[in-house]
């Protein structure tokens, strides 16, 4: 199962930066190429997303991706798990905006966005901000990497290699990562942070996918939406802090092993005899 997951990885990183490639190459002045080379980098972030489909295609046949599929419109689970799915980034993101404003530190000015706003860029951050990724993600790599080690030791290997994942991004100037300027380290600390979460509401939730690629949607838009902190050090480290405690919080109570009061791990991708 680990060489499965080192395939894996090796295979979304050379699709989604051989998608990036144009654009570091045209931002960082290494290529006069024309603008339109970006397109190309919107398709990047399916990159987890099409090796997982190819790989499990090789593995279980078309019956196997047609149950990776499906499992994104999976609802077969306590309904209370809605709860952190929809609203826990939100949360912090607003406690993140508070805690600034009592310390006295300004953050930009912010308009609130309409509905129609909010609608428009989930729906685009679904499609190419994130969203989308996480067939390969938790849908193909998480499975296999609680195979062989707890809940807590799968998240963080995970979270890093989906952090270093995206290093093109801090080459290409019209990127979130560039424009805001942090540093790449930090980034994938946060993202292994953020990798406990995902995998809790993934173990509870029997495996479904739709809350990975639910929670990632709302995840990336409450950034794009909420107050800008994301932009200043001080803002991140404050968010950081705010999700390491909650973090905490959540291995203590669900337990480090499993992340689901010592219950089973899902392992729905595994079930076919080839995989």
């Amino acid at each position: 199962m680990l060489r499965k997951t080192w395939v894996f990885f090796a295979l979304t990183y050379a699709i989604s930066w051989l998608l990036w490639l144009p654009s570091v190459l045209r931002s960082n002045g290494l290529a006069n190429l024309p603008e339109i080379v970006g397109l190309a980098g919107m398709f990047a972030v399916l990159g987890p997303t099409i090796a997982a489909f190819i790989l499990v295609g090789r593995e279980s046949g078309r019956a196997g991706m047609r149950r990776l599929l499906r499992r994104a419109i999976e609802t077969g689970f306590k309904k209370r798990w809605w709860i952190p799915t929809l609203l826990l980034f939100p949360v912090i993101g607003l406690l993140t905006t508070g805690i600034l404003m009592l310390m006295g530190i300004e953050t930009a000015v912010w308009t609130p966005p309409t509905l129609l706003t909010a609608i428009g860029t989930a729906v685009f951050i679904l499609l190419f901000g994130g969203g989308l990724e996480e067939f390969g993600w938790r849908g193909y790599a998480l499975d296999r990497l609680q195979t062989g080690q707890n809940a807590i030791a799968a998240s963080l290997v995970l979270g890093f290699f989906w952090g270093l994942w995206h290093l093109p991004l801090f080459f290409i100037d019209t990127s979130v990562q560039a424009q805001a300027a942090i540093p790449i380290w930090e980034f994938v600390l946060q993202q292994m942070l953020l990798a406990i979460f995902y995998t809790w509401l993934y173990n509870n939730t029997r495996g479904t996918l739709l809350v990975a690629i639910l929670f990632h949607t709302i995840g990336n838009t409450s950034a794009a939406l909420l107050p800008p902190y994301f932009g200043t050090e001080i803002g991140r480290w404050v968010n950081f802090i705010l999700l390491a405690i909650t973090a905490l919080l959540v291995a203590i109570t669900w337990g480090w092993r499993t992340l689901n009061r010592g219950q089973t791990v899902p392992q729905p991708s595994l079930h076919h005899p080839s995989a």
